[in-house]
């Protein structure tokens, strides 16, 4: 049987906090992509079919990581450091499906939220009204995350019941689409979070390695080229 969600929670948050200090983390994280990619992680974003969140994977000591641009921004910066989980617990090579309910992925998908929205950055908005939509979509903002990301934070963190969570969790519905749009604009805020980017972006360090190769006679243009292709060609299949 496994175990009940709030004490994978309670197992998780050490983990990641430690993490948190030991990467020197700055918030809010405001360029995941970057970030990851200064850490030595080689990333590539492109469309994929919708039930693939991302994926992990191991090769020659380099850690890549693919993630699904089909998805909305805020849940692409959450499935870079889901995928991030797998690397740092030398998990198998392999695929992070949306809907998937395996423990790896419970713990994936709490480490990523409270990377993104820790406690102690949750702490510095006691003062609002943490159930409100207008709070959490300026939260959302802020920290770069879904809208629903940062409900299951503040219900994680006891901040909403169940109840609150359902109830507002409406919002993050595709026939809602509008009224969560109206919300950001509402508070003046950048809607980008909310959509889709649908473009295929490759972290510079993977660029700089095909150069190198390219450079010492490793690696032809023409495998560069059916690299690149390949990339291109999941887009085209989503």
């Amino acid at each position: 049987m496994m175990e009940k969600y709030n004490d994978t929670v309670k197992r998780i948050q050490p983990l990641a906090e430690r993490y948190m200090e030991t990467q020197k983390l700055n918030y809010p994280i405001n360029n995941t992509m970057q970030i990851l990619t200064e850490k030595g992680y080689y990333i590539i974003k492109s469309a994929a079919p919708l039930n693939l969140s991302g994926f992990y994977m191991k090769k020659d000591n380099y850690p890549f990581i693919f993630v699904n641009t089909n998805h909305t921004l805020g849940r692409q910066n959450f499935s870079l450091w889901h995928e991030v989980y797998h690397h740092i617990m030398n998990h198998k090579n392999g695929i992070s499906d949306f809907n998937a309910d395996s423990l790896e992925e419970r713990e994936a998908e709490i480490f990523a939220g409270i990377i993104l929205l820790p406690r102690k950055e949750i702490d510095k908005w006691i003062s609002h009204a943490l159930t409100s939509p207008e709070t959490i979509v300026k939260m959302s903002d802020y920290y770069q995350m879904s809208f629903q990301g940062v409900l299951v934070r503040l219900m994680q963190e006891q901040h909403m019941d169940y109840k609150t969570y359902k109830s507002l969790k409406k919002y993050s519905s595709l026939e809602n689409v509008t009224a969560l749009k109206h919300l950001y604009e509402q508070c003046h805020l950048d809607t980008s979070i909310m959509y889709p980017t649908y473009k295929t972006q490759i972290s510079e360090n993977i660029m700089t390695i095909l150069q190198k190769n390219y450079a010492a006679n490793k690696t032809s243009g023409e495998k560069i080229n059916e690299i690149i292709e390949m990339i291109e060609r999941l887009s085209d299949e989503a």
